[in-house]
């Protein structure tokens, strides 16, 4: 899903995780990685069971939900805990990504081929294993999902670029105090604390329940003997969205070799290996990412008439679904009208 996830796995490795309950973010603002969470929705929830094609649930009009249905339960479940979520929705990628984005394309039009093949040959098994592979995250979803967190009165902003390193920057100003992905890119960003799993803590996973977890980079970096320019030369070396890392590198013997020579060119220039071309620009992109300065928005109260207009009318969402939410933001005091809730207080 993401070429994050190569180093991601690695850097876990260096970190110590501590584990959270939702309660002990109350009363804080947390940046939120939209797209990451946003896969995690539409694979997850998908059309299962006898002639089901492993497509994203649609409504009656054949119109993807998914999405909506996973923001709507995560977001106000957030806020029922005293969080202050801002999702962070990405930019414009960096045309070092290009590469990476190409791939991903590639291998999505050759499931899709497959999974064609599957529907049109009623072989629903095959097409729901290959449905987590050919759903996307389109321009009109995001707008849809933004326009649902509008009404339930959550911020949601636009990075220029990446949003965990957008978010990241935020963090490091005091903006956020902290930024929830699951991608470990967010610490190379410099995000002075990681939230993993925030959007599925609670929820079971292969029969284990997952808790949110915190990482501190700076705990991080004194465990491990590195600075953070240091941290993101081998977040290089091993390979991210940006360049495949160098060949032969892995995490351990990353760390030894950035920490017995401290630079990539040292290591490079040591164990005779190509420097990696555009080297200062992706470090740049790390070091120096760009976010706005444009204030985040303050959160405001949930308009219970234009979201049920929305999910309700627009896209077939039960009473049951709608009623869920609404009662954790009346119970947070987000919600405008007072009253009709109580109906469906479960």
């Amino acid at each position: 899903m993401n070429g994050g996830h190569t180093l991601g796995c690695n850097l876990r490795d260096l970190a110590t995780p501590h584990q959270v309950e939702l309660r002990d973010l109350s009363g804080q603002r947390v940046g939120i990685d939209a797209f990451l969470i946003a896969y995690q929705f539409i694979t997850s929830l998908r059309a299962r069971g006898e002639g089901q094609d492993g497509g994203p649930l649609r409504d009656s009009n054949g119109h993807p939900v998914s999405h909506l249905m996973g923001f709507l339960d995560r977001a106000t479940v957030m806020v029922e805990a005293g969080i202050d979520p801002v999702f962070v929705f990405d930019g414009r990628p960096d045309e070092l990504k290009m590469e990476t984005l190409a791939g991903r394309k590639a291998r999505k039009v050759a499931a899709r081929e497959k999974w064609d093949e599957a529907v049109a040959a009623g072989d629903w098994a095959t097409a729901q294993k290959l449905g987590s592979q050919i759903v996307s995250y389109t321009p009109e979803m995001v707008a849809e999902t933004r326009r649902m967190l509008d009404l339930l009165g959550i911020a949601n902003i636009e990075a220029p670029m990446e949003a965990e390193g957008a978010a990241a920057v935020r963090c490091a100003r005091g903006e956020f105090s902290a930024v929830a992905s699951q991608d470990w890119d967010t610490l190379l960003y410099g995000a002075p604390i990681m939230i993993r799993n925030l959007t599925s803590h609670g929820t079971k996973k292969f029969g284990r329940m997952v808790h949110a977890e915190r990482i501190v980079l700076s705990e991080l970096l004194e465990n491990n003997g590195l600075t953070y320019e240091q941290l993101v030369d081998l977040g290089i070396m091993v390979g991210t969205d940006f360049h495949p890392g160098i060949k032969g590198i892995g995490p351990k013997t990353g760390l030894k070799l950035i920490r017995e020579y401290g630079t990539i060119e040292e290591v490079c220039a040591a164990k005779e290996k190509e420097i990696p071309e555009k080297l200062e620009e992706i470090r740049k992109i790390f070091l120096n990412h760009p976010a706005s300065d444009e204030p985040i928005p303050n959160f405001g109260m949930c308009d219970e008439k234009g979201l049920r207009e929305m999910l309700v009318d627009g896209h077939d969402f039960s009473e049951r679904r709608i009623g869920r939410a609404l009662n954790r933001m009346e119970a947070s005091g987000r919600l405008r009208s007072g009253g009709q809730t109580s109906l469906f207080d479960f």
